[in-house]
């Protein structure tokens, strides 16, 4: 992994300014749990060395550990030659603003290998690997797989098909974890999950070694069984719109316009509140990046809510927020108290407006709609949690029925308008009719008035 910038970023107002504040926040449960997890996987026997399942898609074996560059061009060369590859990669993110990256997992057909990414290695030759359209990645809920790409290269990975997503267009659940859909699709039980174990030791045990190989080795299978199951040719192609989205960068990028809103509880605050809300968010990002810290443990949300909630205008009145560190307060004080003035000034026109809250019967034809939704769907095999969310569906439903302009929303950008956007207009406006039976499972068919 190409290492960071060893010099500090330009100062911005509430950096921390001694080498005390700018240490990186404990969690304690965290770190124990991780090292048990890791003096675990040690003291565990080692598991069969070979899998179960003979497959001509599952490999067999694990290449030696690659710690060194000649090693790694050789895996890039196959890698190229095969002309698609699994990919996964074990990461520690609540410590370091950005995920730090601990090993690799790759595997095509006949070879899995693993890369010690904190080896002395270059990396950047792997990175444009994902980011090359001509080869393909298979992932299973990969997203965070793929922000280094970005990070590194400034661009998004290309062609990507993510098991995960795949399988919610297969007559499956999504989400749905890589254990249960390799036990259904292959009857193998994968063995026990080292999540939280410490990946940045060393040596890693053969136990964190079967592991890894583990979730890469079934997905070149995985891909072509869940594939094989979808029930309209239109779907693959969506599954694989859906999953090279996951490596969107504005994914990975911080928002000043947007994310404030997704801390819960912001939409109850009155518009100079919000606008407060505002100005901490995009502080604490700046701060907690120079800190080499993730935002929520720098300072966490509820935190952020209540400075904007109850506006401080002098630092004695910091003795009123639960929960803020006090080397937080002693040394971004004066800033989180300049920033709640400037928004308590601000110009609130351009803050979204908050949605009006809706009568009962708005409530209740509002999941109408959404259970119509959610019929038509997963009449077609489709799981509706894949395409939007209830409150997606519900704001759909109220931009219609309130006669505004729905193309700005989710479910009628990319696929999602193709597969269902402009049918649900249609049921609304025009009163499209279904049948709806139960052969095998949900059919769910238009039928002509």
């Amino acid at each position: 992994m190409q290492s960071r910038e060893s010099t500090p970023p330009p100062a911005v107002a509430g950096e921390p300014s001694s080498q005390s504040a700018r240490r990186k926040p404990r969690d304690g449960f965290r770190t124990r749990h991780r090292a048990a997890s890791h003096r675990s996987a040690h003291a565990d026997p080692p598991p069969p060395p070979e899998p179960s399942l003979h497959h001509p898609l599952v490999p067999r074996g694990i290449e030696p550990l690659i710690i060194d560059q000649a090693h790694l061009d050789q895996m890039l060369a196959a890698l190229r030659s095969a002309g698609s590859f699994a990919y996964d990669s074990e990461f520690i993110g609540e410590s370091s603003y950005h995920p730090r990256l601990c090993l690799i997992q790759v595997a095509t057909t006949q070879h899995i290998w693993l890369i010690d990414s904190l080896a002395d290695i270059n990396l950047h030759p792997f990175w444009e690997l994902l980011a090359d359209p001509s080869v393909e990645k298979l992932v299973h809920a990969g997203e965070q797989d793929l922000e280094p790409v970005v990070r590194h290269l400034g661009r998004a990975a290309r062609n990507i098909l993510d098991s995960q997503i795949a399988a919610g267009f297969a007559g499956m659940a999504y989400p749905c974890a890589l254990s249960k859909l390799v036990l259904e699709l292959t009857g193998v039980k994968l063995g026990k999950g080292l999540t939280f174990t410490d990946w940045s030791q060393r040596p890693l045990s053969t136990v964190q070694l079967r592991y890894a190989a583990d979730d890469v080795r079934y997905l070149p299978a995985l891909s072509s069984l869940i594939c094989a199951r979808m029930s309209n040719p239109d779907y693959e192609r969506w599954a694989r719109s859906e999953s090279e989205a996951m490596g969107d960068p504005s994914r990975f990028q911080f928002n000043p316009d947007v994310d404030y809103l997704r801390i819960r509880g912001a939409g109850n605050l009155p518009p100079q509140q919000l606008a407060v809300l505002r100005e901490l968010a995009i502080w604490r990002e700046k701060a907690a990046e120079h800190a080499d810290a993730p935002p929520r443990a720098f300072l966490k949300d509820d935190v952020l809510l209540a400075l904007a909630r109850s506006p401080v205008k002098s630092s004695n009145q910091f003795a009123r927020i639960r929960g803020l560190p006090r080397p937080v307060e002693g040394e971004h004080g004066d800033t989180i108290i300049a920033l709640t003035a400037k928004g308590l000034s601000a110009d609130i026109d351009h803050l979204p407006p908050k949605p009006a809250e809706p009568s009962p019967t708005q409530r209740f034809e509002a999941e109408a709609f959404t259970a119509a939704f959610q019929s038509i769907v997963a009449g077609r095999a489709i799981d509706p949690n894949l395409i939007a969310s209830r409150q997606e569906i519900g704001e759909f439903y109220r931009c219609l029925s309130g006669d505004s302009d729905p193309s700005d929303l989710k479910i009628m950008r990319s696929w999602r308008r193709e597969a269902i956007g402009d049918e649900l207009i249609a049921l609304f406006k025009e009163g499209k009719l279904y049948e709806m039976n139960w052969t095998g499972g949900l059919k769910v068919l238009p039928k002509s008035p």
